[in-house]
């Protein structure tokens, strides 16, 4: 596995602590697990955001269902 270095801000490096813990594991085997999990997950990032692939059948949402859903409107 290629080797690289990733800077956490304190607030992160806290927050992986504490799961880490939660498992029973080491804060670096943790965070190796969880890269590692992302890397061979069929996922994509799009300006941080993660983007999944779609299931074969499930519906496509548009904007204008997802305002209608968040608003609370039935369609």
């Amino acid at each position: 596995m290629p080797k690289a270095t990733i800077t956490l801000d304190v607030v992160l490096k806290d927050r992986l602590a504490d799961l880490a813990n939660q498992t029973g594991q080491g804060v670096d085997d943790f965070v190796q697990a969880f890269l590692s999990r992302i890397a061979d997950a069929d996922i994509r990032f799009d300006r941080g955001v993660p983007l999944f692939p779609q299931r074969p059948g499930a519906p496509l949402l548009t904007a204008e269902d997802v305002d209608r859903i968040a608003n609370g409107e039935k369609g």
